[in-house]
């Protein structure tokens, strides 16, 4: 996103990525694309001091869209898809409009010399670098080592926007989805309430609205007998044959649960690998309001390898885009005081 916008004011840039470019755009939206949300409220975020960047960019990303021609639609949430549903459409718009180097290569090392910087020994010299390397989160594997050369607070990456395990047996309602009211407790403490779509796994429970459980569940202190709550009924019932999923309500009849009171112990998170979001990344103390570094005014951060993460819904990805659009800005402002 951000190096479609350096093309407009003629300046050199090269993109360093490694594998396949865009694979988190690729991966959202279960491969829709949840491009943005048409809602903002800095409660969607985690952390998050510059929630500003997205509020003051909101409408000028969405503008930016329709410029590149991105045409999108929304849903009753607000959440903003392209008009195709297909990841790869998006993708192929941004490289379409990308005209300069993409060298697939991973930066493992960062070196200043007479304010230039040097990449990995063989590239340079550069007068800016922008740090847009992500997270963990997707990936089996995750070298974040160039960061030390900074001088930053990093703080340690974990999975969030994951799904939960469990040591509950559940795997006879494996595959069942229900829609239910979840909230998550903390030693006995209501964390966050939250109803939307559940999916059992052999193992633990996923689907959006647990995901975003699991958004909470990782900005905790102290973890202490945590455990899901869920309630599988909207109001009582004189019976819930076709109510209830016959497998679910089989499983909840043997297992002699409560309907409105079905308990879910949480052992721990799915892995890294599997989380959509990861928190963590370099703190927010270690950043200027443009999102250049304090101790470096050349070099800026953006998007999730920020600690900065928000639920589901389209809002990590406008967090990261309206990023590029605040550092073109600023790139732009410095170029026209020359």
């Amino acid at each position: 996103m951000l190096a479609t916008l350096l093309e407009k004011l003629n300046i050199n840039y090269t993109i360093f990525n490694k594998g396949k470019i865009g694979s988190k755009i690729l991966a959202s939206g279960n491969g829709r694309c949840n491009i943005s949300n048409l809602n903002f409220d800095s409660k969607y975020y985690h952390n998050n001091r510059l929630a500003k960047i997205i509020q003051n960019n909101q409408k000028e990303l969405f503008d930016y869209f329709k410029e590149l021609k991105i045409y999108t639609k929304s849903d009753d949430e607000g959440r903003m898809y392209p008009i195709s549903e297909s990841s790869l459409s998006v993708l192929n718009i941004l490289l379409k409009n990308i005209k300069k180097d993409i060298i697939n290569e991973e930066i493992l090392k960062i070196e200043k010399k007479n304010n230039s910087y040097y990449l990995n020994n063989n590239y340079g010299p550069f007068d800016k670098l922008i740090l847009a390397t992500g997270s963990p989160a997707s990936f089996k594997s995750f070298n974040y080592d160039y960061l030390k050369s900074l001088n930053l607070k990093i703080n340690d990456f974990k999975p969030s926007l994951v799904g939960f395990k469990t040591n509950l047996n559940i795997k006879k309602i494996s595959g069942v989805r229900a829609k239910a009211k979840t909230i998550l407790y903390n030693d006995n403490k209501l964390i966050h309430e939250e109803s939307g779509e559940i999916i059992f796994k052999d193992f633990g429970i996923s689907g959006i609205v647990i995901m975003n459980q699991s958004s909470y569940y990782n900005h905790l202190n102290k973890i202490k007998n945590p455990y899901i709550k869920i309630d599988l009924l909207d109001k009582d019932y004189d019976a819930l044959d076709s109510v209830l999923n016959p497998k679910l309500l089989e499983y909840i009849n043997v297992c002699n649960i409560d309907p409105h009171n079905f308990i879910i112990p949480i052992i721990n998170t799915y892995e890294m690998e599997f989380a959509q979001v990861a928190k963590g990344g370099i703190d927010l103390s270690n950043l200027n309001d443009n999102l250049s570094l304090k101790n470096d005014n050349s070099i800026y951060a953006m998007g999730e390898v920020i600690d900065i993460d928000g639920i589901c819904g389209g809002f990590n990805l406008m967090n990261a885009f309206c990023d590029a659009i605040e550092v073109y800005k600023d790139i732009k402002n410095e170029i026209s005081n020359k």
